[in-house]
């Protein structure tokens, strides 16, 4: 199936996300390749620290653990589908946990964060949460660009 870049009809709602924090993580040592059943490998990374800041969440990330898992794609490159746990604390004292998942390169993807949160940030737990992580060269950090995507009007 080809993947069209058109523009939409004009009844057809084009969201624009809005800006919302970066996220650092700092990475630990790597556990893998472990190889899975059903193809790939996966690779686990403890997260060791981190920090969020931006507009829409401040916080400061105490752990969490990176377990992408990798497979070729069929033409000679490798997807990567990342599943990401973190926990901390937020600026106003509330602990929150977040869970990313997606799909992209072993570069770069594009994800889905959910976040669980209370306090001043209890809105983001029914904000969609669009992603865009990378990791440097060494994987020992990664960054996210997230960004809230707003329902159709009328919702």
């Amino acid at each position: 199936m080809a993947v069209s870049h058109g523009l939409a009809p004009a009844h057809v709602f084009s969201p624009t996300p809005a800006y919302l924090f970066s996220a650092t993580v700092n990475l630990g040592k790597s556990l893998g390749p472990i190889p899975m059943v059903e193809g790939g490998v996966r690779v686990v990374e403890t997260i060791t620290g981190g920090t969020i800041d931006g507009p829409g969440f401040n916080a400061t990330i105490e752990g969490g653990v990176a377990a992408p898992i990798l497979v070729d794609n069929g033409d000679g490159t490798r997807v990567q589908i990342p599943y990401i746990y973190a926990y901390g604390y937020a600026s106003d004292g509330s602990p929150f946990y977040m869970e990313e998942a997606g799909i992209g390169s072993g570069v770069t993807q594009n994800t889905r964060l959910i976040i669980n949160v209370g306090g001043k940030y209890r809105s983001l737990q029914t904000t969609y949460v669009l992603g865009q992580p990378s990791v440097n060269e060494e994987r020992t950090m990664a960054s996210v660009e997230c960004f809230s995507v707003p329902l159709p009007p009328g919702s």
